[in-house]
């Protein structure tokens, strides 16, 4: 296979849109490779690969093939897709995205990290320490860094490559270094049982040529380490790589770094919350499998600025806008509980659900993450290409919240959301908006509603 990419250049990316086929297209484009790609609507992401020179066209359609060689495409895809039907029929070569980025990455010392939360932002993490260290890794993240604004790059020997564990595919890869933040309930619609979910992570473990790091707090996860060669990393005084004495510092999170019992310093990231402290366990373990000097790596940490969508902030008149990626509730807990530092007249969150086949599996879940919350708004589920399932929708997982949450709640429909929200807001708010769709854009335009408000308004009522 890695001959039949020697020999063909042009490649038709279905998806293009989406987060990982952009990053995708971007290594391609960089390979030489000539690249081309459909999606459903246009969005920023498709706007810059434009500029970039990629040609998209908007709607899938057999048309949209003319010339390609090779056709890709994400887990969103299904199998009647107009274009995947086509190619099949022509006989091209059809290669699922991680089959073709497994492909680009034969040659390279790969470091793939995976889990059902916090994948992009160790990912993210671990190739800023690399690079300011001096290591060139190549680089595939499932979002942007906002230290490099890019999604994915090339580089040389060393390959970061955040493995999507979604849909499997991440057994696609053969990985020098296997990387495992945590095992949760989640795609349940693919695995059915969280004992196959965890038996795929084992697989994947068990392809690793060197070594798997992972959480040894995390039951799941800690199932797979104790069958694998491993460094494990968390809380407890039972794994190699571990945090004592830790504590949050305005905008820092601190802990005494302790390996192989020995304490080696004081860490301090640029980012809140436990979950973050795992996150940095985990690069700090792959540094220490690298036998990397951690007086180097400890200073690198604090220059990291985060990912895009992960509790990024913006004050605008006296509010602070918070938006975070969070659509599960683990990561929605985790994002509430790193918050806690924070001081805010009233917390207020906006959370759009994500996919009909995950509020139905795991609603009862969401009754008791939304903690510590003045007001809550729940509003229409966002589809990321599911059809709709009779009796799952936003109002749904209103009523269900409602029967525990003792702060205020309302169902509001997205369409409502700009003209709702920003005249509630005062000085002093923190405001959430939780979600991996597109409560990105909605925010966008409350911020301008709110903005315009109070410039006309002067001051706070």
């Amino acid at each position: 296979m890695e001959k039949i990419l020697s020999k063909l250049k042009k490649v038709h990316l279905i998806g293009i849109g989406g987060i990982g086929m952009a990053g995708l297209a971007y290594l391609l484009k960089e390979k030489g490779f000539l690249v081309s790609g459909s999606d459903i609507r246009e969005n920023n992401i498709v706007k810059q690969l434009c500029k970039e020179g990629v040609t998209i066209s908007l709607g899938h359609r057999k048309e949209n093939l003319e010339g390609a060689e090779i056709v890709s495409y994400s887990s969103a895809i299904k199998k009647s897709n107009p274009e995947l039907k086509e190619a099949k029929r022509r006989g091209l070569v059809v290669l699922k995205r991680a089959e073709l980025l497994s492909l680009l990455s034969q040659k390279e010392k790969t470091i793939a990290v995976t889990g059902s939360h916090g994948k992009t932002t160790t990912s993210s993490l671990l190739s800023f320490v690399l690079t300011t260290l001096g290591y060139s890794p190549a680089v595939f993240i499932g979002g942007v860094s906002l230290n490099y604004d890019k999604l994915a790059w090339w580089g040389k020997e060393l390959f970061v490559i955040e493995a999507d564990e979604s849909d499997a595919s991440f057994l696609y890869y053969t990985p020098w270094v296997s990387l495992i933040t945590n095992i949760d309930f989640e795609h349940l619609d693919y695995y059915k049982s969280i004992e196959n979910l965890r038996d795929h992570f084992l697989k994947f473990a068990s392809k690793t040529t060197g070594i798997t790091i992972g959480c040894g707090d995390d039951e799941n996860t800690a199932y797979v380490l104790n069958r694998v060669p491993s460094i494990t990393y968390g809380f407890s005084p039972g794994n190699e790589v571990r945090a004592e004495r830790m504590h949050f510092d305005k905008e820092f999170s601190c802990f005494d770094l302790i390996i192989a019992g020995k304490r080696i310093g004081r860490v301090s990231i640029p980012l809140l919350g436990e979950h973050n402290v795992l996150n940095t366990l985990a690069v700090l373990s792959f540094f220490y499998y690298l036998k990397e000097d951690m007086g180097r790596v400890i200073p690198a940490l604090r220059g990291f600025k985060g990912t895009k969508r992960r509790f990024e902030k913006r004050v605008v008149e006296g509010v602070t806008f918070i938006e975070d990626y969070a659509h599960h509730h683990t990561e929605i807990k985790a994002v509430l509980k790193a918050a806690q530092p924070l001081r805010g007249k009233r917390k207020i969150i906006i959370f759009q659900p994500h996919r009909f086949s995950r509020i139905k599996l795991l609603y009862p879940h969401f009754r008791n993450c939304f903690f510590s919350c003045d007001y809550l708004i729940i509003t229409d589920i966002y589809p990321a290409g599911e059809k709709k399932i009779n009796g799952v929708d936003g109002l749904f997982l209103y009523n269900e919240i409602k029967k525990s949450f003792s702060g205020r709640i309302e169902y509001v429909p997205k369409r409502d959301l700009v003209e709702v929200v920003p005249p509630f807001l005062r000085e002093g708010d923190l405001v959430f908006f939780l979600g991996a769709g597109d409560i990105n854009l909605v925010m966008n335009e409350i911020i301008r509603r709110f903005t315009k408000i109070h410039s006309k308004a002067g001051s706070f009522s």
